[in-house]
């Protein structure tokens, strides 16, 4: 309010003098170019201010090859980069799409202006400057003039990264439990298991361990990723050692592979480049009858997402046992009974 009081008197003043001055109402309206300037600025800082506490990175490109900036946002530092690398020209916006995105990214572009769009979404990997992949969805604003051609590109980005994991993950839940739903084969199965398991970013080896029902015994019965040398001294637990008692308790564990290593013959398994590993029983009615052995060489710690999904896994598997027991049950039943009619005759 007094800034307007203020702007007012000095407006007043200006006129005022104008009968006097003949330049007056010259000055009143250079003061109001000024005024209306300087509030613009103030209104663009308090935007970008804006745009940079939001979770997303907003662009300004030229419409050239690779997309050199004109602005970027801030937020750009969540991928590890500065503004001036982009604004300096020392990178370009093309340089950090995944090549495989690439010509997607560019023929997509120019299909859009092409057909007058004015706005657009597409999804596509960046690489970090560390080098890790991330998913982001980009909306794409088309600024073109009076005659269709484009002069500026606004783009806002967002990390959906998370999201296109998860989405992943109930993929992988999904096409596996159609493959259990179907299979009839124990080993087919178990070789399914694992494929699905290994198709997590986040685990690169693993195996399955069955537990005899007669002896309690833990034999390593299939395995993807896993060195010789610990397929030679991981493979067989008996049912009174930590490791098969440590299952047999009958919740998930999630450690460094190395805290794992419970006995003296485990520590052959010591210089395994395995990071993050992950023990999960699965149980068939109230027994338990397998366990997950899951690890990364990369990882070190399994998310709350893997997680979830890697005991989800271990639930179908224990449900799958329990239909290829049943249907074992009602084929020996049939079999008895074809017996006993024979016999009967």
């Amino acid at each position: 309010m007094k800034d307007f009081k203020k702007c007012r008197d000095k407006m007043s003043k200006a006129f005022s003098n104008s009968a006097r001055n003949g330049n007056g109402r010259q000055k009143a309206c250079k003061y109001l170019n000024e005024v209306a300037l300087s509030n613009a600025l103030e209104m663009a800082k308090e935007l970008i201010s804006v745009i940079n506490k939001v979770p997303v990175t907003v662009f300004l490109w030229r419409p050239e090859k690779y997309w050199p900036a004109e602005f970027v946002s801030e937020n750009i530092k969540q991928f590890g980069y500065t503004v001036e690398e982009f604004t300096s020209g020392k990178l370009l916006f093309g340089n950090i799409v995944h090549p495989d995105d690439l010509e997607r990214v560019e023929r997509e572009l120019l299909r859009r202006i092409d057909e007058d769009y004015v706005d657009f979404t597409q999804e596509y990997r960046i690489l970090t400057k560390s080098g890790e992949i991330r998913w982001v969805e980009e909306r794409t604003f088309i600024e073109a003039d009076e005659n269709g051609v484009v002069k500026y590109l606004k783009g806002i980005i967002l990390d959906i990264t998370e999201r296109k994991r998860k989405e992943k993950l109930l993929y992988i839940q999904r096409d596996l439990g159609i493959a259990l739903s179907t299979s009839s084969s124990l080993n087919e199965t178990l070789e399914t298991l694992l494929d699905s398991c290994l198709q997590i970013d986040e685990i690169n080896a693993g195996g399955i361990y069955l537990i005899d029902e007669k002896t309690g015994d833990m034999t390593l019965t299939a395995y993807r990723g896993l060195s010789p040398n610990f397929v030679k001294y991981g493979s067989h637990y008996s049912a009174n050692s930590p490791n098969t008692r440590l299952v047999m308790i009958g919740q998930p564990v999630y450690k460094q592979h190395i805290d794992l290593l419970l006995t003296s013959r485990d520590d052959a398994l010591r210089h395994e480049n395995l990071r993050a590993a992950a023990i999960i029983p699965v149980s068939s009615g109230d027994k338990i009858i397998a366990a997950f052995y899951l690890a990364s060489s990369l990882e070190y710690e399994f998310p709350d997402s893997v997680r979830t999904v890697i005991e989800t896994i271990a639930i179908q598997f224990g449900a799958f046992i329990s239909r290829i027991r049943l249907e074992e049950k009602l084929k020996e039943c049939k079999q008895e009974k074809k017996f006993l009619n024979k016999n009967a005759i």
